[in-house]
Order: C-alpha cells, then structure tokens, then sequence
C-alpha cells in the first residue's frame, strides 16, 4: 500500500511537474516572441538610421564640394584680377594706378574663367574676337580698353 501511495505521489509530482513544465515553457516562448518584436523594431530602426547617416554623408560631402568650388572659383578671380591689374599698369605705363579698381568693377562682367580658360565675352555672353579673327587675349583686350571711349579715361595718354 505504501509503494501505491508512492506511485500515486509520484505520478501527481510528475503530474505537477510536467504541468509546470509547459507553463514555464509558455511563459518563455511569451518572452522570446516579445524579444523577437523588439529585436525586429530595433533592426527597423538601426536600418533607418543607417539611412538618414548616408543621406547626412552624402549632404557633408556635396557642402565640402561645394565649399572648394567656391574657394578655387574666388583664388581664380583674384589670380584674373591680379593678371589684368598687371596688364593694365603694363599699358598705363605706371607702376601702380587707384583707378584700377574702379575700371575693374566696370569691366570684370566682361571677363570670364570657362573650362579653365579666360575668355573676353561680350555683354551677350559670346567671346569677343580680335581684328585678325583669333580668341581675344588679355592684352588685346586691356588695348581695346584704351580705345573705348568709357574706359579710355583710366589710362594715361
């Protein structure tokens, strides 16, 4: 009678046991779907922060670009600047002339930098030419100054 008493308690424990068994079973496989969702809104969020940094790099990048286009643009316009400052006291025969800057400011539209190449344009945007049908260099160009009647007055006779 004994040993049945045991078999009984036995089996009520492995009873117990194996309920309780599948209760913490149910309770992990709760816990493991929650850090499953979890895992997959923090993987959807690391991928969109992934994607708002490239946007950022690429921004930076395009602004760095940019930045350096516009510092090599400003060191030719002052490196066109100090050519045709030089052209001109070479053509005014004087070393240095205050008027310059007034005539550059009245002439530096009609100057451009284009592919690497200075280029005499006129008001319309096409190169100017000389007489003899070749591109107008500088020189031609601060020459024809001294012809123009408008800016004739910055050269000495």
């Amino acid at each position: 009678m004994q040993s049945e008493k045991n078999q009984d308690r036995d089996q009520l424990d492995y009873k117990t046991l194996l309920a309780n068994a599948k209760q913490a079973l149910k309770l992990e496989y709760h816990k493991s779907a929650a850090l499953a969702s979890q895992l997959q809104t923090i993987k959807t969020q690391l991928e969109q922060v992934q994607a708002e940094n490239k946007t950022l790099k690429e921004s930076a990048y395009e602004d760095v670009v940019k930045h350096f286009e516009a510092r090599t643009q400003a060191a030719e316009a002052l490196a066109l600047k100090t050519e045709v400052r030089q052209r001109f006291l070479e053509a005014n025969g004087c070393k240095d002339d205050e008027s310059f800057d007034t005539l550059w400011d009245s002439i530096k539209n009609k100057i451009q930098i284009q592919d690497g190449e200075v280029r005499i344009v006129a008001p319309n945007g096409t190169p100017k030419f000389t007489l003899t049908g070749s591109m107008m260099t500088l020189r031609d160009f601060i020459q024809s100054l001294k012809k123009d009647p408008i800016s004739e007055k910055f050269f000495l006779s």
